[in-house]
């Protein structure tokens, strides 16, 4: 059909359907590099201020209402050299090398590990019910390699519900449901079980203290008052008597993630290049559509008409090399057309046709053997077009 669309979208869709394969592009792009910032900003909030079982929003808050202790947030890893008993809560997420930089950092300072125990997932959309994902064991060498830079440990966890036991005269703690605990030579146990190693211990030779099991600070062990009363006592013991100062860590939380080419395409200094080339080729495109409009058709083989087919006869003539070998047929068809259109007797044919033409207008003769002798097809064009000429000054 030569009306059909030679397109199969119109200039409109193919306009909706670029925008909006761009806007997916850079949401793609975006989404790659940005990912992991995004999830750490949307996702579940970090532990001091999580409000889920597993969280420490409960500690914080009790701790914040203690006369003479003051509880802030630490955002910024320039503040790891401060005075303040630094909790720090890291999850599975964390290395053993980002754990050392702290612990290298507060050599002078009380700080307090609270390791990592269940496996969770957040429960709906509320931010405070969680589920268990791995009741089983969080991953011991996980929690060995992650101490490694604190101290030589060992992680094990425990069945059944057992009761902690004091080696000092803290409070006592409440029953703790398949406790975790961690020992070694370097550990010197403050809260241990019975037979087992140390719920919450002390390394040697520093301010630097290791919660095994989460159990005892977190939400959800903050339910039992005694649990509550022995963990501020504990923390009392480790140097934050009144007036006192505690830092919760949210730098392991939010620390900046790897650098990436997108990043670094959408974050200064590159942001302002990456906005110009986006810029550029928005214009390129539409000057592109403004300026060519459709897509131009292949053009036929052989076109129609009768012009067209004379140009594809006289093209492959001269492609064969022929062109030049027609001079007496065409010296032949002038001379009987000129014959008729001087009303020539009908017995004339052949050279007494052209002598009689040539008495009627000299100097047809000469033209006409030139025509016959033309070896190539500039001399046969050139021969024509004086025949040409001839039969225009003689009409």
């Amino acid at each position: 059909m030569t009306g059909a669309n030679p397109t199969p979208f119109g200039s409109r869709a193919g306009i909706v359907l670029t925008v909006l394969g761009a806007l997916l592009l850079l949401g793609f792009l975006l989404l790659s590099g940005f990912g992991e910032d995004i999830n750490r900003q949307v996702g579940r909030v970090p532990g001091p201020a999580a409000k889920g079982a597993t969280g420490f929003q409960a500690l914080h808050d009790i701790l914040a209402r203690t006369p003479g202790i003051e509880v802030r947030m630490l955002r910024e890893r320039r503040e790891y050299a401060t005075d303040d008993l630094l909790i720090l809560t890291p999850d599975r997420s964390v290395t053993a090398a980002d754990l050392g930089e702290i612990i290298r950092q507060r050599i002078e300072h009380p700080t307090l590990i609270i390791l990592p125990k269940w496996q969770t997932e957040r429960d709906g959309l509320t931010g405070t019910r969680e589920r268990r994902t791995d009741a089983i064991d969080f991953g011991a060498g996980r929690i060995g390699a992650m101490l490694s830079n604190v101290a030589e440990t060992s992680y094990d966890r425990m069945p059944g519900v057992r009761r902690p036991q004091n080696q000092n005269d803290l409070p006592s703690f409440g029953p703790v449901e398949r406790p975790a605990t961690i020992s070694g030579r370097a550990i010197t146990p403050l809260v241990s079980i019975n037979r087992g190693g140390a719920l919450l211990a002390r390394v040697a030779g520093s301010d630097t203290y290791i919660l095994a099991d989460p159990d005892l600070a977190n939400n959800y062990g903050m339910r039992d008052p005694r649990n509550a009363v022995a963990m501020v006592a504990a923390l009392e013991s480790m140097g934050i008597a009144a007036p006192g100062r505690i830092a919760f860590d949210l730098t392991l939380h939010y620390r900046p993630g790897d650098r990436n080419l997108v990043k670094l395409m959408f974050t200064p200094p590159f942001i302002a290049v990456t906005i110009a080339l986006l810029a550029a080729a928005a214009l390129a495109g539409w000057a592109s559509i403004a300026r060519f409009g459709p897509p131009l058709r292949d053009a036929r083989a052989l076109a129609f008409g009768k012009a067209a087919l004379l140009d594809t006869v006289a093209a492959l003539t001269r492609a064969a090399g022929k062109a030049g070998a027609g001079g007496g047929a065409y010296a032949d068809t002038m001379r009987d057309w000129l014959g008729q259109r001087m009303r020539a007797p009908g017995h004339l044919h052949g050279e007494s046709l052209a002598a009689w033409i040539e008495a009627q207008r000299p100097g047809y003769a000469a033209r006409d053997q030139r025509l016959r002798r033309a070896g190539h097809e500039s001399e046969l064009v050139s021969a024509a077009q004086g025949l040409h000429d001839w039969r225009q000054e003689t009409a």
